[in-house]
C-alpha cells in the first residue's frame, strides 16, 4: 500500500492523506482496524495531537491485544499531555487500573501519572509515581521536600506586605529588582507631592499628586501578588526539570 510507503519513509503528512482515503472508502471495515494506529502515530508525530488522541481511541476498540490497548492508551494520555488536557489525561489514567505486565509501559504509565499529578498540584500523587521510577528514592524526596517550600510562598501575603510597605510584597518572593523600584518609584512620588504641598498649598500639592501615587501604589501591591503567583509557577518548573532528570 502507498499509504504504508508514506509511512514507512517518514513523510507522514501524506501517509495521513492516504490512509484517510482508504478508510472513506473502507466500506467493509477490511483495511481500518490495520491503520487506525498508523495514522494516530502519523498524527502525533505531525503535533496534530488532539487528532492522534481521537485515532487512538479508534485503534484501541479495534484490537482484542491487550499490550496494543495499553500502548494505544498511553500514546493518547502522552497526546492528552502536550493539549495541556489534564483532567481528561487523569480519566485515562484512572481506567488503567491494572498494572501493565510489560515493564516499560509500567513505567510509562507511572510518569504520566507523575506529570499529570504535578501539572495538577497533586503533589503527594506525582511523589509516589516518581519514586516507582527510580531504585534510590532519596533524591526524589528531596526535590518533593523542595516543593512543600515553594508551597509556602503566599501570592496574598505578598499583596498585603505591598500594601504596608510599597515593594515589600515583591523582596518577599525573591523579586529583589522589582521591589526596590516599587519602593524608589513609590516613595519618590510621595517625596515629590510633599514638597510640592510645602511649595504651594497641601491640597493643590496633594491634587498634583495623589492620583499619581495611588496609580503607583494600586498598581504596586497588584503586581506584587501576581509576580508570586508567577514564581511559584517558574519554581515548579524548574523543580520538574530537576525531577526529570533525576528519573531520567
Amino acid at each position: 500500500m502507498f499509504g504504508n510507503q508514506e509511512f514507512e519513509a517518514g513523510r507522514f503528512a501524506s501517509a495521513i492523506e492516504v490512509y484517510q482515503r482508504v478508510l472513506f472508502f473502507d466500506s467493509t471495515q477490511t483495511y481500518s482496524p490495520s491503520i487506525y494506529a498508523r495514522i494516530a502515530h502519523s498524527l502525533y508525530t505531525e503535533k496534530r495531537y488532539a487528532e492522534a488522541a481521537n485515532y487512538y481511541d479508534l485503534a484501541y476498540f479495534s484490537t482484542d491485544v491487550d499490550s496494543l490497548k495499553t500502548a494505544y492508551s498511553l500514546q493518547k494520555i502522552a497526546s492528552l499531555l502536550f493539549l495541556k488536557q489534564y483532567s481528561f489525561a487523569e480519566v485515562e489514567l484512572l481506567d488503567m487500573d491494572t498494572p501493565s505486565q510489560i515493564p516499560s509501559q509500567e513505567k510509562e504509565r507511572l510518569f504520566y501519572e507523575g506529570l499529570t499529578a504535578y501539572a495538577q498540584g497533586q503533589f503527594s500523587t506525582a511523589e509516589v509515581a516518581f519514586k516507582g521510577l527510580v531504585s534510590d528514592t532519596t533524591t526524589v524526596h528531596q526535590l518533593f521536600r523542595k516543593n512543600d517550600r515553594i508551597s509556602k510562598i503566599n501570592p496574598k501575603k505578598a499583596k498585603v506586605l505591598s500594601m504596608i510597605l510599597p515593594g515589600l510584597g515583591q523582596l518577599y518572593v525573591g523579586d529583589v529588582k522589582n521591589g526596590l523600584n516599587s519602593m524608589l518609584l513609590t516613595g519618590g512620588l510621595f517625596y515629590l507631592g510633599l514638597r510640592s504641598a510645602l511649595n504651594t498649598t497641601f491640597i493643590e500639592g496633594t491634587l498634583s499628586f495623589l492620583p499619581w501615587v495611588q496609580r503607583y501604589y494600586q498598581g504596586g501591591f497588584q503586581k506584587a501578588e501576581r509576580i508570586a503567583q508567577e514564581k511559584i509557577q517558574e519554581k515548579r518548573y524548574e523543580l520538574l526539570g530537576e525531577i526529570l532528570e533525576t528519573i531520567d
